[in-house]
C-alpha cells in the first residue's frame, strides 16, 4: 500500500510522510487574532439588567413618561406614554387626553389603555373627566369622574390641591373619593393623602 503526501494551498494543512508516519503539517498559518473578553456595561433598560444596575434589589424598578402636546387656543390635546420596567415584568400605559382652560377653570378628559393586554381586555380602558377651578396660585379644586370599562368601576373624587410655591417644587394634595362596582358591594369609600417634592 502506497501513501502519497497530500497537497494543498499554501495556507492550508496537509500529510507530511516521514518514515512510513504520517502527521498534520501546517504552513503559513495566519496568527492568531486576540479579542477582549471583558464585559461591557449595557445602560439599556431592559428586564435583564434592571437588576444588576439598581444595586441588585429585585424590587427596584424604572418608570419612563413621554408627552406629546399640541395647543390651539384655550385648547390643547396629545398622547402621553407612561412605561414601568423591573426585573420581574414590564407595563406600559398609553392615555390620550384633551384640556380646555381659560382664566382660571378648566376641564381634561383623557382615556387610558394598558398596552400588552390580552385580546379580550383590548379596548376596555379608563375614562376621566376632571374640572378644575384654580381658586388662587397657590390654591385649587378639582372633581375627577372615572370609569373602568375593564373592571366595571365608577368612581367620584374631589382633590384640594396646594401650591406653597410658586412653581411645582412642592404639592400637597388631599382626596375623599366613592368607589362604585358593579362585580362587587357595596359602596368604598377611600381618603388620600400625597406630597410631591421637585428637586
Amino acid at each position: 500500500m502506497c501513501f502519497c503526501t497530500a497537497v494543498s494551498a499554501e495556507d492550508e494543512i496537509y500529510l507530511q510522510q516521514d518514515n512510513n508516519s504520517f502527521s498534520p503539517y501546517t504552513k503559513n498559518l495566519p496568527a492568531a487574532k486576540s479579542y477582549d473578553l471583558k464585559k461591557e456595561n449595557d445602560f439599556h433598560i431592559s428586564p435583564q439588567n434592571a437588576y444588576e444596575y439598581m444595586n441588585k434589589n429585585p424590587y427596584s424598578k424604572q418608570s419612563k413618561s413621554f408627552k406629546r402636546e399640541k395647543k390651539r387656543g384655550n385648547f390643547s390635546y396629545g398622547t402621553k406614554y407612561d412605561s414601568t420596567i423591573a426585573p420581574d415584568k414590564y407595563s406600559q400605559t398609553n392615555t390620550l387626553f384633551t384640556t380646555y382652560q381659560k382664566n382660571k377653570f378648566s376641564i381634561n378628559t383623557s382615556y387610558k389603555n394598558a398596552a400588552f393586554t390580552p385580546l379580550n381586555q383590548q379596548g376596555k380602558g379608563t375614562f376621566s373627566f376632571s374640572p378644575e377651578y384654580k381658586i388662587n396660585s397657590h390654591i385649587s379644586l378639582q372633581s375627577i369622574y372615572s370609569t373602568s370599562f375593564l373592571d366595571k368601576n365608577k368612581k367620584n373624587e374631589v382633590v384640594f390641591s396646594l401650591k406653597p410655591f410658586k412653581d411645582d417644587r412642592m404639592n400637597f394634595d388631599i382626596g375623599a373619593s366613592q368607589i362604585y362596582s358593579e362585580n362587587t358591594a357595596p359602596t368604598r369609600s377611600q381618603l388620600n393623602f400625597s406630597t410631591k417634592f421637585k428637586f
